[in-house]
């Protein structure tokens, strides 16, 4: 076990993992129920290169898991809800932490990886993982990461392609959500698979050049003051606690010591999302939390601040792209 673990953290054994090492389609599903830890795990391993890996933890002590990855690849790496570290070098060096309604791209070469996770706290997370060919065959040579990703496949080195985190948006948890429930099968699901892959990557691709873009444009016209970083995270901080009796932007602008025109440009700025996006983001993924929990859909929509079941199921729809009744099934 390695020296950075703490004592009370379970530490699951090595799995073996190899991302293109399926001839066809597989499919994996089972409860996990393990030394104070329970779940769901799906997985899908495709011919193409693509394995979706589904995660729904709850942990009453800190858990760990090390996968030995027997050939390079990229992973797309998403939180819905809790917080996960990846660590290399025998768990001695950090590689990412990746919080609530984040996302990353790492690169994982021929090595032990080592992913932990806090207790306490539900983890829901995706990890979609690419054979480099097929990346290279997707990604333009001119996108920013493209060097990157190649120096990193080249030196066979472990890293954190993006410097910081992204935004998980609603369209991306929708892809995800659409790949996992694919209502095909065989040949079909494994095209299905592939596409939704595809759609991602054009996505999230554009969302990166996007950020870069808006950072160079501060650094060239008036970048945010580290008081008005801290602002805006304080604004967050506000609006977690108060999903369900939100503050309007003035009142909010106020509690952090600014107006509501730089709050909303401020916050943009930082989190790559307006204050209602923001808001109705926490909002709708705290409200599938709680149907995975065994709630009725009108007890969370009650939870969830509506007065009528229905306006919460055409909100949690529009988010996501399915119903509530869905995460019930």
């Amino acid at each position: 076990m390695p020296a950075i673990l703490p004592a009370n953290t379970t530490l699951f054994h090595a799995c073996p993992f190899n991302i293109s090492g399926s001839e066809t389609l597989r499919h994996r599903k089972h409860a996990l129920v393990q030394n104070g830890h329970s779940g769901t795990i799906q997985e899908v391993l495709s011919p193409d290169g693509i394995n979706l890996g589904y995660y729904n933890i709850r942990s009453n002590q800190d858990g760990s898991v090390i996968f030995a990855n027997q050939q390079p690849f990229l992973q797309l790496s998403y939180t819905l809800s809790g917080s996960k570290s990846y660590r290399v070098d025998n768990g001695n060096r950090l590689l990412a932490t990746v919080g609530k309604q984040q996302y990353n791209y790492l690169f994982l070469p021929e090595e032990e990886i080592q992913l932990s996770w806090k207790a306490d706290e539900p983890l829901e997370i995706f990890e979609l993982g690419m054979t480099p060919e097929l990346l290279l065959n997707m990604m333009p040579e001119e996108h920013p990461l493209f060097p990157i990703f190649q120096d990193s496949l080249a030196r066979n080195t472990p890293v954190q392609l993006s410097e910081n985190n992204l935004p998980l948006s609603a369209n991306i948890s929708t892809i995800l959500y659409d790949m996992l429930n694919c209502p095909l099968d065989g040949r079909y699901q494994q095209l299905f698979l592939k596409a939704k892959t595809t759609e991602l990557l054009a996505i999230q691709l554009k969302h990166y050049e996007e950020m870069v873009g808006m950072k160079k444009k501060e650094t060239y016209s008036r970048a945010l003051k580290k008081e008005d970083i801290e602002r805006m995270y304080l604004a967050r901080d506000i609006i977690i606690r108060n999903i369900n009796s939100p503050c309007t932007l003035i009142d909010l602008s106020h509690q952090v010591g600014t107006n509501d025109a730089y709050l909303k440009s401020h916050f943009k700025q930082v989190f790559g999302t307006t204050v209602y996006g923001y808001l109705q983001n926490i909002k709708m993924t705290h409200a599938r939390e709680l149907l995975t929990e065994g709630k009725s859909v009108s007890e969370v929509a009650y939870l969830s601040g509506y007065k009528h079941t229905a306006h919460f199921t055409r909100a949690f729809k529009k988010h996501f792209g399915f119903s509530p009744g869905v995460m019930k099934r």
